[in-house]
């Protein structure tokens, strides 16, 4: 009994504190009651979500309803920068996206003003940005699109293509995912793939054309009778592309039993493929439709490329690989791409094709082993390696410099002609320099005629010569996606990500 009391007697006296608190509070007080009755509170300002459109905080990080992050679209719904002809644009300022920065180091050693860039704590920083005088190539080599060059009063400027919140571009039933629409990392990119794949799948709900999906194990998909095309089908969506964003896509299609062609101009998985060996690509888990998380233990190369087969074997995706897709143009209600392969008639089009466009190849024997690669990325992690760079402009020579730094490593430079006259002046002279110390091994007029596990053999006026070798980096050019865009009647503009 005496327990008892003891306890009422403390729960009242808590009661009591506790009520006196919350009068205290803001907001809790009643208004008198001869008080004229107040104006109600403006409502919060709201905004649609771009994947369900549901109402939610225009300033929500994320979506209350779905989930989805607000982050995928930072650049889509970024205005676009409008320069008046004659306006004066400033000097460049090199600018960094800490959160898309994986510490590659690739911007520090294209950049032809030394000093101006350095890595830091696993982040490239501004060590000396008055030094930048606008040569760009950071903002080319960079993998993820975290650098650029902003102008005037923009804190950060991107190049890309005009892509609504749904991944539509200006040119109707045309969609954008991935690297090309201005976000590089492959968890973004994945996740772009699937939203767009989305999107076009609730338009053909809502004009009647979709029904739930009838799966089918191999197989072409099933399509209608294509008008004008003998033995043709009409397409609910062909992709070109199958890296990151291309393959999510294809995937999702499969899971909306939407009726897909998915081209590839190179390999499955190309742009991976293209990085050096053991490189870092992907640290965080992101969900695969049809696969579910996806997590890569090392987050390497060569560990999500297995990954990559794996799933394109377990799933059924149908991927048809070198058929690059050449133009798309209207006709009438559908879109007519035409491929190096054929010619197809969809509803939508896709393109999950990577910003770089595609690296000139060799096209010699050999030149899919693993230890190919077309950029150069963290020179500082070579050391005591036989490298081969294969090339005669300023990427090429400027990633033999960079291998070649201290003399940790045993570099060639083989070039089919005689002179360097492409290049500038002063990667001339740094070459020059660095061949007479014997840093670099110049190999004049050379030809590589086949790639082998541990040698190169060139073609060379005095002969055939076997070089040791571990790594090869074709650095020849390559073409890039931008007039491809164009000719479709896509828009180019730049988009101010900050101010």
């Amino acid at each position: 009994m005496e327990t008892l009391l003891a306890f009422l007697v403390a729960f009242g006296v808590t009661l009591f504190f506790v009520r006196r608190y919350v009068k205290t509070l803001p907001g809790v007080k009643r208004a008198p009651v001869s008080a004229a009755p107040s104006a109600p509170a403006p409502a919060a300002a709201g905004a649609a979500c771009p994947r369900c459109s549901k109402t939610m905080a225009r300033d929500a990080a994320f979506c209350p309803a779905c989930g989805a992050s607000m982050a995928l679209w930072n650049v889509h719904r970024a205005s676009v920068q409008e320069r008046r002809p004659g306006a004066p644009s400033g000097k460049p300022r090199p600018v960094i996206n800490a959160g898309l920065c994986i510490g590659c180091g690739s911007c520090v050693d294209s950049c032809p003003e030394s000093g101006t860039l350095a890595l830091q704590s696993g982040k490239a920083i501004l060590a000396h940005p008055e030094r930048c005088v606008g040569h760009a190539r950071c903002v080319e080599a960079c993998p993820t699109s975290a650098i650029t060059l902003a102008f005037g009063s923009a804190l950060q400027t991107l190049r890309v293509p005009m892509v609504k919140e749904d991944f539509e571009t200006n040119v109707q039933g045309v969609f954008i995912a991935g690297e090309l629409s201005g976000m590089g990392l492959i968890k973004t990119a994945i996740n772009e793939g699937r939203l767009a794949i989305d999107s076009i799948k609730r338009r053909l709900e809502a004009a009647g054309a979709w029904s739930p999906p009838r799966f089918e194990h191999g197989g072409a998909p099933t399509a209608h009778p294509a008008p004008g095309l003998p033995g043709g089908g009409v397409y609910d969506v062909v992709i070109a592309g199958a890296g990151p964003a291309g393959l999510s896509a294809s995937l999702a299609c499969v899971q909306h039993g939407l009726r897909y062609l998915t081209l590839e101009q190179g390999e499955v998985a190309s742009t991976i493929r293209n990085y050096p060996r053991h490189k870092f690509l992907m640290a965080e888990p992101v969900d695969m439709p049809l696969y579910g998380s996806l997590y890569v233990s090392d987050g390497t190369k060569e560990s999500l490329l297995k990954v990559w087969e794996a799933i394109v074997a377990n799933t059924g995706v149908r991927i048809r690989v070198n058929e690059r897709v050449e133009g798309i143009v209207r006709r009438e209600d559908l879109l007519q791409v035409q491929s190096s392969g054929g010619c197809y008639l969809a509803r939508h089009v896709v393109l999950a094709m990577g910003k770089r466009g595609v690296p000139r190849k060799l096209g010699v024997p050999g030149e899919e082993l693993a230890k190919v690669a077309y950029r150069l990325i963290e020179a500082d992690t070579y050391c005591g390696c036989d490298i081969l760079v294969v090339g005669g402009g300023d990427s090429a020579i400027e990633a033999a410099l960079a291998l070649s730094k201290a003399g940790r490593n045993r570099v060639g430079l083989s070039y089919r002609g005689d002179s360097f006259d492409r290049a500038r002046e002063r990667n001339r002279a740094m070459l020059q320099e660095a061949e007479r110390s014997g840093r670099i091994e110049v190999l004049r007029k050379s030809k590589v005629a086949e790639i082998r596990p541990d040698s190169v053999l060139l073609e060379m006026p005095g002969g055939a010569k076997a070089v040791p070798n571990q790594y090869v980096f074709v650095l020849i050019g390559g073409e890039s996606p931008e007039a491809f865009l164009r000719k479709t009647g896509i828009e180019i503009v730049e988009k101010v990500i900050g101010g």
